[in-house]
């Protein structure tokens, strides 16, 4: 008896632990037209920079890399090209989850 039920209960284990939900990791390289967000300093309960993308909100991950010109211009219709995370992360003060994004090049349109 023990020896059946040994090789039942590891075959479950192994089964059991292949039905855990992967996370999408594969970050893709994006040119799109977005809008910029200045949404505030974080030090005033702000949010930093956003990038609107159709309906949905980026959080780019390499802020410093913005100029503070676009901050004075909010929001700032801009072509970008960015490295898609596909992956959502909590920010600000309401914890809201939003996609991850890096920016690599940043234009005014």
């Amino acid at each position: 008896m023990k020896q059946t039920l040994l090789p039942l209960l590891a075959s479950i284990l192994f089964l059991c632990s292949g039905c855990e939900k992967e996370e999408d990791t594969s970050a893709t390289v994006e040119t799109v037209d977005a809008t910029l967000v200045w949404m505030g300093d974080y030090a005033v309960d702000g949010c930093g920079y956003m990038l609107r993308i159709g309906e949905m909100d980026h959080k780019p991950l390499n802020e410093e890399a913005i100029s503070s010109s676009y901050r004075e211009d909010s929001p700032t219709e801009v072509e970008v090209r960015i490295i898609n995370f596909h992956k959502k992360e909590r920010f600000c003060m309401a914890g809201i989850e939003i996609n991850t994004v890096k920016i690599l090049e940043l234009r005014r349109r």
